[in-house]
């Protein structure tokens, strides 16, 4: 018999509750299994086959080999007055426990069947080794988490990145990337673990560590009586660092006072906001940044400038206006660009680094002279000049033994990214074997889908034809009444 408390049992079936899949139809998994580790030590596990969450609790006397599971939506209906008090749990041998509470001088018992332990999935592997991490690594997460999409159909970006180079997220549109010396050989894609984004867990020290097996890679957390684990994402991540400007290339630089970015980001939320580009107009004057309403240029925001380099076109910079407030949320007061190459604009002094493109308002046209009697008379003249100017290229590839990557602004359909590279041949397969490998994932994904859409249309065909013979059965019985003479 197992005697713990009753409110502390409530606390922790409400942190596993996040991660067991409660509306689940496999009844193993919406339970817990209670397990002893020690006189002083039990522990309760939940997975959603993803994930697992485990709590170590600690009793005065736990039963040795105690082993049992126990249904988690029942328990906490039973339990959910959170009074300080103990309660006795006991194993039942058809499976599931019983839960019995003095109430009143009187002895309440309430046994809760579940499946067998047998039935409870075998977790993953546990990382030989785990590394402490800084107290505020939990905290980094959260912030960051804002700048992935689910909605994307990539997988891959449905998480972070974790890498020698610390926390990299991504949606296509913004990029954030937080140094961290973590201690990890290789990249792996983390799932956003909403379960440890709680007071409780945000300003805790963590220790961090990856489990592999011959299947795929786990991400492990403990942080404090918490064990936190789930399988990383498969896949490889998009060459981030091709997109982040490097400081050299950067004509235009401005500093935010950093007193009244609070306010500034608070005056942009007070600004007529208009879809579809949701855009503001940025302009400097002497010490001021000017951020008017796309819509109303009448409406204006300002900002004073502590330090300005280079200057902005006359109608200066226009961008997204959630991509700024989320820039000064994150702390940046400084932001960087070339407005004449339409290159990303570069955000720091706060969590890291946010990098996200202008929007382009315009389509430089070139003109090109047409001038068909020319072309015409002066055709060979003009072959010759080709053929010297194409061997001319073929000397100067020849030459060349190094790549250049130029971030460049996107069209102006896309808010994405977009890198022009002239690579190696070495580089050009490993790009080509990135773009098979998000092949596969998306094939996998599709036909997951089109498995879930087959056996969706079986089940509807099942149903009809149980309903076509209960119509048919029902007709017959009503024939039979009228031949009865009813």
């Amino acid at each position: 018999m197992l005697l713990i408390n009753k409110s502390e049992l409530s606390r922790v079936l409400t942190v596993l509750s996040r991660v067991a899949p409660i509306k689940s139809s496999t009844p193993v998994l919406k339970c817990a299994r209670l397990q002893t580790i020690d006189r002083q030590t039990v522990s309760l596990t939940v997975t959603n086959l993803d994930e697992f969450l485990t709590c170590r609790i600690k009793v005065s006397d736990a039963p040795e080999g105690l082993d049992a599971l126990l249904p988690i939506p029942e328990v906490k209906s039973f339990i959910k007055d959170n009074r300080r008090v103990l309660i006795q749990i006991e194993p039942i041998a058809s499976g599931g426990v019983s839960i019995a509470e003095i109430t009143g001088g009187q002895l309440a018992n309430r046994e809760f069947p579940a499946p067998e332990v047998k039935d409870f999935p075998v977790l993953p592997p546990c990382p030989e080794k785990m590394f402490t991490t800084p107290p505020d690594f939990i905290q980094t997460l959260k912030e960051v988490t804002p700048t992935i999409s689910l909605a994307d159909s990539r997988a891959v970006l449905h998480g972070f990145l974790l890498s020698k180079d610390g926390i990299v997220a991504t949606d296509g549109k913004e990029l954030c990337c937080v140094p961290y010396d973590l201690p990890v050989k290789g990249n792996y894609i983390l799932p956003i673990p909403n379960c440890l984004f709680t007071a409780e867990f945000l300003k805790a020290a963590s220790k961090f560590g990856i489990a592999q097996n011959k299947v795929s890679s786990w991400t492990c957390f403990e942080v404090k009586n918490w064990v936190w684990g789930t399988k990383c994402i498969a896949g490889n991540y998009p060459n981030w660092k091709q997109v982040v400007p490097k400081d050299e290339n950067l004509s235009f630089r401005m500093t935010l006072d950093k007193s009244q970015t609070g306010k500034f980001a608070d005056a942009l939320k007070q600004l007529t906001d208009t879809a579809p580009l949701h855009m503001l107009q940025l302009k400097t004057d002497e010490d001021i940044l000017e951020a008017f309403a796309d819509s109303k240029p009448d409406q204006k925001a300002e900002c004073v400038l502590t330090e300005a380099t280079g200057r902005l076109p006359d109608d200066g910079i226009f961008v997204s206006r959630k991509l700024l407030i989320r820039a000064l949320s994150l702390g940046h007061h400084t932001f960087a660009c070339n407005p004449e190459t339409y290159s990303p604009i570069l955000a720091t002094g706060g969590l890291g680094k946010l990098v996200f493109m202008p929007i382009r308002t315009k389509e430089d046209t070139a003109t090109v002279p047409n001038n068909e009697t020319n072309s015409k008379t002066n055709e060979p003249e003009n072959n010759k000049m080709e053929n010297e100017t194409m061997n001319q290229k073929n000397k100067t590839n020849a030459a060349t033994t190094e790549t250049t990557k130029i971030p460049v602004a996107p069209d102006a359909s896309s808010n994405g990214f977009k890198v022009v590279t002239a690579s190696t041949q070495h580089e050009s397969y490993d790009e080509l074997l990135e773009c098979v490998e998000e092949l596969r994932v998306s094939i996998r994904t599709i036909n997951e889908q089109a498995s879930n859409l087959t056996r969706k249309i079986k089940d509807c065909k099942t149903s009809f034809k149980l309903r076509e013979k209960d119509m048919k059965a029902a007709r017959e019985a009503i024939e039979k009444l009228k031949v009865s003479g009813f």
